[in-house]
């Protein structure tokens, strides 16, 4: 990423905070004049004490401290605070823009990428950027007290401003010539930083399967691998970092003996006084104190350009594009459903998996969907909830094209159970409360009730303030699945699609989704993907997939008597 276009990045985020910049550089200014004149003031005393006024020597050392103090107590410390203000200010505004970003992100992104990457550039990236920015406020503020101490050194000496102007030189090339290697390594422990959190929050996600599996000390084994590898290139990273610094520091002093060398030969030859060297002694600090900066913020610049490509490429695009939605803002559907010459595949290298793919859902039906694996029953869904795109042909919803809606609407009309559905780690009142904060605890059970759940939730000890724990945990499958139909309702979907909902349940968890199924019919459209048969045998409609199109529809009845495919299915299963 070029310069111009880091530049271009700040002034997006940073625009906001013009306010507090401006404050924030006035008290800068004033503060820079200020520590100009200490060095000046030190020589100043010394060179009266030297010729034995004393008084005034000591009034000059009074006027430095009420100098140091004003400085200290008021331009340098708001100077300080107005900028940690903006940019924690402008660190939320990134994190939230790049998480606001990545729920727009097609289903591709979550395949290519694991989440943890996307938690790290939410995270990490922003506070790398902001904190980069305060280093680079703290080098502009050394600058500019350095440029105006080096125009008083030319004043003085010309010889001594030549010095530190081939030390700057030096330390550039020097730099053009390490800084690139820096940001290389960089780039890579960047990259392992997103393996390593990825598979950390993986682990630690599953760690109950993982431990029922008896694979724990397995997982540890490869978790401890990645974090080496992560530490292994930071380690060499330290190392080129600390060489370059060492350098650097080596010239510093080089610069300090050269300089001291030069004013004590000057004033042997009286082309200078003790004051100027004084002045120096203190200044001279002032500019191996500014190239410490500055090789701070090289080598954070070059994390930062990094950090700040990688929020770029989700922010502006560059990786994936946002899922466009239409300007339709209609939920008083009826909820029919059709697809129209539908054409879908994954991949390339895979094929299509619909071709020339038709179907028609009517409203207020519950419908079926089966088929052997890999037929495209979810695939329908996926394409209905545009996680992916057709290729060709149209989704339509009421005669309506699926991506004509707006996304409130779209996200409204249509609703999804899960063989696992996702559970927020809150209270079951708080899963309902999330999604509409004015609903009241009997509205709440008047839903669990139709979703058969509202009995089981008012034997706990807690009731509805129980807490379900990660994922659902402290839920059975049946349970966390008729807790997802109550959301469900809640939202007032007129769309239901149940995915493999009861796959995975015994008997009696099983009778009561069904149950709750029952109960929603009358008002919604149902459709359900179903593996095992034995659950959708009382479906209105059945439609059964193969090679990618509908190969027959029907009861369950007249599919057993006239779908060769269907029947096998069914005995197999039995």
């Amino acid at each position: 990423m070029k310069l111009k276009d880091v530049l271009k990045f700040f002034k997006k985020y940073f625009r906001y905070e013009k306010s507090l910049f401006i404050k924030s550089f006035i008290f800068i200014f004033f503060s820079s004049i200020i520590g100009v004149s200490f060095g000046y003031l030190i020589g100043e005393a010394v060179e009266c004490a030297t010729n034995q006024v004393f008084g005034l020597a000591v009034l000059i050392l009074v006027v430095y401290l009420l100098l140091a103090l004003i400085d200290n107590i008021f331009f340098d410390r708001l100077g300080k605070i107005f900028i940690k203000k903006a940019c924690s200010n402008t660190m939320e505004r990134i994190s939230y823009d790049v998480y606001y970003k990545v729920g727009l992100l097609p289903a591709r992104a979550f395949e290519d990428k694991p989440s943890g990457e996307f938690i790290n550039r939410v995270v990490n990236d922003s506070a790398t950027i902001t904190d980069t920015f305060r280093q680079f406020i703290n080098v502009f503020t050394t600058l500019f007290t350095a440029v105006l101490i080096f125009i008083y050194i030319l004043l003085n000496s010309y010889i001594v401003a030549l010095e530190i102007l081939i030390y700057f030189v030096v330390f550039y090339l020097f730099s053009k010539t390490f800084l690139p290697i820096i940001k290389k390594a960089q780039r890579e422990i960047t990259e392992e930083k997103d393996k390593t959190i990825a598979e950390v929050n993986e682990s630690i996600r599953g760690i109950r399967e993982i431990r029922a599996l008896g694979i724990r000390t397995k997982v540890n084994e490869i978790v401890k691998r990645i974090i080496n590898i992560m530490f292994i290139k930071t380690k060499k990273q330290m190392v080129d970092e600390e060489n370059y610094y060492s350098v650097a520091y080596a010239l510093g002093a080089l610069l300090e003996v050269v300089v001291f060398i030069t004013c004590i030969i000057l004033m042997s030859q009286g082309k200078s006084d003790v004051g100027f060297f004084m002045a120096m002694t203190y200044y001279i600090y002032r500019f191996t104190f500014l190239v410490e900066w500055l090789m701070n913020f090289s080598t954070s610049y070059q994390k930062m350009r990094v950090s700040v490509e990688r929020v770029q490429e989700i922010v502006g695009n560059k990786l994936y594009k946002d899922i466009e939605f239409g300007s339709l803002d209609k939920t008083d559907i009826k909820g029919n459903i059709e697809f129209k010459n539908v054409t879908f595949g994954y991949s390339e290298e895979e094929g299509n998996i619909l071709e020339n793919f038709n179907l028609t859902i009517p409203s207020n039906k519950s419908i079926a969907i089966v088929g052997k694996s890999g037929q495209g029953k979810s695939t329908i869904f996926n394409l209905l909830l545009r996680y992916f795109e057709p290729k060709e042909g149209v989704i339509l919803i009421d005669d309506n094209p699926l991506d004509s809606f707006t996304e409130e609407a779209m996200h409204q009309n249509i609703a999804i159970i899960r063989q696992d559905p996702f559970i927020f780690n809150k209270s079951i009142l708080d899963n309902f409360k999330i999604m509409d904060s004015k609903v009241t605890l009997d509205q709440i059970r008047k839903y669990c009730k139709l979703a058969e759940i509202d009995d089981y939730i008012m034997s706990l000890p807690n009731k509805y303030d129980t807490l379900i724990g990660e994922g659902g945990v402290n839920l059975s499958g049946g349970q966390k699945q008729r807790l997802a139909i109550a959301r469900a309702l809640l939202k007032n979907s007129k769309i239901i699609l149940f995915d493999e909902a009861t796959s995975a349940l015994d008997n009696e968890n099983q009778n009561k989704i069904k149950k709750a199924i029952d109960n929603l019919v009358k008002d919604h459209t149902i459709v359900i993907v179903a593996h095992r048969l034995s659950t959708i045998i009382d479906a209105d409609i059945i439609y059964l997939i193969d090679k990618g199109k509908v190969a027959a529809s029907g009861t369950h009845e007249e599919l057993l008597k006239n779908c060769k495919i269907y029947k096998d299915l069914y005995n197999n299963e039995n």
